[in-house]
């Protein structure tokens, strides 16, 4: 099951309209029961394309808590939904491991989610931040795979995804700072590189959990960490073979969309506990053509 620092935030959302995103475990019955009787904030627009239509909510619901935003639309009063969660939310980009989007259908406890055996899919595009009348809007898009792992149900592709308008409650990040006491810092190629925003994810691939870290700059571009979970303080090299290295890293690009990834380098762990990870970290990635060169420090919660 994947844990993830936006679940949190999601939890509200949970309680309100009654499903739980995990990737195996059915949701407590009892929880849809809620589902049509929240009074929502129906305002707004919230479409998406998927199986051969197209979805329009007949409600929407958005809430901003700890730093992250959801955005739901629903459509009839039986629990179907569409949902989405970002961290830090700001105009620009967010996608792979940053953004958690699934839909619910009537008359199941699983769902389709944006994680799957091949990885994490999708983007949400926010491209307009009304904080004075407090209404966000954007696109996304998303492959959805069944979270219920014995049933062999093929994915769905949510294309063409629009939230126009749609209210929400709480207060966006001043700033478009870090909310939270999360520290990263980078230094790519020898000049400071301004990191806006940390995002911290914890997910279990069948071999063990990975803490993933991510220091985002205003524009979405971001530098990725990845430490396996059970290891302690101590020196762990970047081989470039990801699947026998047990700590990895990337920088991911936008606009040019772009990967680099990490071909040599190291990760120190200086300090861990059960709450929070730090040290350094130095490597060199290429996205094939290019060469990139990055050192900085880490210190963050994972206990979520």
């Amino acid at each position: 099951m994947k844990k993830m620092k936006i679940v949190q935030a999601f939890a509200l959302l949970f309680l309100a309209m009654g499903f739980v995103a995990c990737d195996t475990e059915p949701v407590d019955p009892v929880l849809l029961d809620n589902i049509g009787n929240n009074p929502g904030g129906s305002t707004g627009s919230f479409t998406v394309n998927f199986n051969g239509e197209t979805y329009t909510a007949t409600n929407t619901l958005a809430v901003i808590n700890d730093g992250m935003l959801i955005v739901s639309g629903l459509r009839g009063s039986q629990g179907e939904s569409v949902s989405f969660a970002v961290p830090n939310p700001a105009v620009g980009t967010f996608s792979g491991d940053d953004v958690l989007m699934y839909y619910q259908p009537v008359g199941t406890d699983y769902q389709y989610i944006n994680f799957g055996s091949e990885g994490s899919s999708g983007s949400v595009n926010i491209t307009n931040i009304d904080a004075l009348n407090q209404k966000v809007s954007g696109t996304f898009s998303f492959t959805g795979w069944w979270s219920n792992d014995e049933e062999d149900l093929e994915p769905i592709e949510f294309t063409a995804g629009a939230f126009t308008n749609i209210s929400y409650t709480g207060t966006i990040p001043g700033g478009g700072g870090n909310p939270t006491d999360d520290l990263f810092t980078a230094v790519l190629d020898g000049a400071d590189y301004p990191i806006a925003n940390v995002a911290v994810a914890v997910a279990d691939g069948g071999l063990g959990e990975t803490i993933s870290i991510n220091g985002l700059d205003a524009v979405q571009n971001k530098v990725v960490l990845t430490i396996d979970a059970s290891l302690t303080p101590g020196t762990y090299q970047i081989t470039g073979n990801i699947l026998e290295d047990v700590v990895g890293a990337r920088y991911v690009t936008e606009s040019p969309e772009s990967m680099y990834m990490a071909t040599t380098g190291s990760i120190v762990i200086n300090s861990k506990t059960e709450e929070r990870i730090a040290g350094t970290y130095s490597f060199s990635a290429t996205n094939g053509t290019e060469v990139v060169n990055f050192t900085g420090t880490y210190d963050v919660d994972y206990s979520f």
